[in-house]
């Protein structure tokens, strides 16, 4: 057909097996209607957009799970304590919460683009830096120090990265193109463990942890290849930028050309004693205490060592187990991204967060009754559960709840809310275990689960296919979190 693209023939393809799936008729009409509904251009942008959010969500799961395959190997290596193990896996984590709690200000003054590209280039400085500095001066402080860089531009990406897609990507895709972030996170996750699974023997700690320096270099690259985000360009009073890059976005027709924020930007006092605006920052913060107090960065981190106390033998068995975990989590979040915008963000976390709980359940009757292939199980099940649920969910929420003049403050709020809770949580896993057994350890996720389902029936609004606009028009006027997008 002359005059299309690739990319509108991929967009075609997709059209033709969705129809086919759905096993309706297809007409001609349908294929005339599926060129666009964007233009080439457009497409290549939304592609380009779900590439940023892959590659970020990439590196963030490599960043966070890569240590868990090598991290008896430093432990030993340098001598370390229970606590001095714990602290060493936490400095990552430090990074990321004040690269959250910066990431508002830095956002909102340079705008989206450039701090994703500040981000990439810190985390890729950091990973350099593993093997240059056990090279230049071997020591866990040249390592800690790395894992802190890295923890910045992980911290950064995590809060503007989201945000940016929301803002750029239109309402009836949102969904799928930010829960991507999630999934990326799950195939970051699966690498970190893979590498020190196939590479055992063969490489040592720090080559295995200095691969993330590829990973942040093609982060760089992605964002030198997309617009600034037309809403903060309006935000800024620039419109005539503002308007051509909601043109090459596809978003001409969602974003009122000729008005900027409901209020001055960064007005953060202001906003937030308007309407429901409070009560979103809250909803948005305990979603990310429950997502990181549900057990996911205890398993998370110290995989192999939970697998070994329910009985696989340690080395190669702990980390195939571990391994196959990750796979499971990968596939569950595809899951999730084809279920966001078909089924809703509110039923998901509902039946996500009691699936969770049952789940737990599970693992600590098998643990009690060293039935470790049963507990096997029962971790792959809370694993499908919370990739359906408060693996992505919150991720999304808060990129659509929050009104434009204060999302940079307030996605940086709830992301810092998530990396401090994901720090006690890394800072006192191994010491919890040791005090109280792993089987009291994951009887506390599984009251932290159960929270969830309550929280999420009382309070959780359902966003699907809702306009950022109208999500914000009734957040300021004060409409109860249960009806906001209603």
């Amino acid at each position: 057909m002359p005059g299309l693209s690739p990319l509108d023939f991929l967009y075609l393809c997709s059209t033709v097996g969705r129809a086919y799936k759905s096993r309706r008729p297809l007409h001609l009409a349908h294929v005339i209607g599926a060129l666009p509904p964007y233009p080439s251009d457009r497409m290549a942008t939304l592609f380009l957009t779900a590439g940023l959010v892959l590659l970020n969500g990439m590196l963030f799961g490599f960043s966070t799970a890569s240590i868990a395959g090598v991290v008896g190997t430093i432990s030993e290596a340098f001598a370390l304590s229970t606590r001095a193990t714990e602290m060493m896996v936490t400095s990552l984590l430090a990074g990321c919460f004040v690269g959250a709690v910066l990431a508002a200000p830095i956002s909102q003054r340079i705008g989206r683009r450039p701090s994703c590209l500040l981000a990439a280039t810190l985390a890729f400085a950091g990973y350099a830096l593993v093997p240059l500095g056990q090279a230049m001066s071997p020591g866990v402080g040249m390592l800690v120090a790395a894992r802190i860089l890295i923890g910045l531009g992980v911290g950064l990406s995590s809060m503007v990265v989201p945000m940016y897609a929301a803002e750029v990507t239109p309402a009836r895709h949102r969904g799928a193109v930010v829960s991507l972030f999630q999934l990326a996170v799950t195939i970051g996750i699966l690498l970190g463990y893979a590498v020190p699974l196939a590479l055992t023997g063969r490489a040592s700690w720090d080559q295995m942890l200095g691969g993330g320096v590829l990973i942040a270099a093609a982060c760089a690259g992605a964002v030198l290849l997309l617009p600034e985000s037309p809403r903060w360009l309006l935000s800024r009073g620039r419109m005539a930028e503002g308007e051509a890059a909601a043109r090459r976005l596809g978003l001409a027709g969602e974003i009122s050309m000729g008005e900027g924020d409901s209020a001055p930007a960064g007005n953060w006092r202001a906003v937030l004693g308007r309407g429901s605006t409070k009560a979103v920052l809250i909803l948005c913060s305990v979603l990310f205490v429950l997502q990181n107090f549900s057990g996911i960065d205890g398993i998370l981190y110290y995989a192999p060592h939970i697998f070994t106390e329910l009985g696989f033998p340690a080395g190669v068995a702990a980390l195939a187990a571990t391994f196959g975990l990750g796979l499971v989590n990968v596939l569950a979040t595809m899951a999730a991204m084809m279920l966001v915008d078909r089924l809703g963000r509110r039923p998901l976390l509902i039946a996500g967060s009691a699936a969770m709980a049952v789940s737990l359940a599970v693992v600590i009757g098998a643990a009690l009754a060293d039935w470790p292939y049963v507990a096997l199980a029962g971790l792959c099940a809370y694993i499908v559960a919370f990739a359906l649920s408060l693996g992505p969910l919150p991720y999304v929420l808060m990129s659509e709840l929050f009104p434009s003049a204060i999302r940079e403050r307030g996605i940086a709020a709830a992301s810092a809310t998530s990396w401090l809770f994901n720090a006690i949580v890394a800072a006192s896993f191994l010491s919890v275990v040791e005090g109280i057994g792993l089987a009291a350890t994951i009887g506390i996720f599984l009251v932290v689960c159960v929270a969830s389902l309550f929280i999420s029936l009382a309070y959780v609004p359902e966003t699907r296919q809702k306009e950022l606009e109208d999500i914000e028009a009734d957040v300021l006027a004060g409409k109860a979190l249960r009806r906001l997008g209603a």
